[in-house]
């Protein structure tokens, strides 16, 4: 819906093609590996019994808002949330690689707590830099950096977003123009909803982590 002008220098999205008059971004169903705490990145892990509950809801809950394009992530758990989505909306998914989850490199597999005590010096400055991958893995703004081009091809009014929570967490940053480590401080469960509504010339926060 917005894209940064390039060799712009003022942080903020341009207007693309298509005014998004509201970007609706909502998180994956619960997965069995989220249950257990575990880095997904892109790896994945199925839907658990809960977290297909959730996306039914949740599909009831978008095309109550009427949304006019979905796109998704293309890794699995987010397809087929987004697949909920489309069966209740009658929407086409279009996938976008770039709505992946941050690619946690070599963390995946493990449980956070996991890499916490085991890979404290290099979990520190990941969450200090943004510039710091994970090993073998991306960066905050790696992540960003990349949403900004997925945003820059969504073309329509008011499209639904299916992707992931450090990519929403994230992209959060990126469309209020804040720090991209802010994203750290924001709360991203299952099956949320987020809605950001564009007022002129800036995206205002509208809705967050609603379950």
């Amino acid at each position: 819906p917005r894209h940064r002008e390039t060799g712009g220098n003022d942080g903020r999205f341009a207007v693309g093609a298509t005014v998004s008059r509201q970007l609706i971004l909502v998180r994956h169903g619960q997965t069995v590996d989220n249950v257990s705490g575990i880095a997904q990145g892109w790896n994945d892990s199925a839907l658990s019994e809960a977290g297909q509950s959730q996306v039914r809801h949740l599909a009831e809950r978008l095309a109550a808002l009427n949304p006019t394009a979905l796109y998704s992530s293309p890794l699995g758990r987010a397809l087929a949330t987004a697949e909920a989505v489309s069966a209740t909306t009658g929407l086409p998914i279009t996938q976008l690689p770039e709505l992946r989850e941050m690619n946690y490199g070599g963390w995946e597999g493990r449980s956070f707590l996991d890499v916490r005590r085991e890979d404290e010096a290099i979990y520190r400055q990941w969450i200090a830099d943004e510039e710091q991958p994970c090993p073998n893995g991306e960066s905050h703004a790696d992540v960003r950096r990349r949403l900004e081009h997925a945003f820059a091809r969504i073309n329509s009014d008011r499209p639904v977003v299916v992707t992931h929570a450090t990519a929403i967490r994230i992209a959060a940053t990126a469309l209020l123009e804040l720090p991209t480590m802010t994203a750290r401080h924001f709360a991203q469960d299952n099956a949320a909803l987020n809605v950001f509504v564009w007022r002129t010339d800036h995206w205002v926060l509208k809705v967050w982590n609603q379950t």
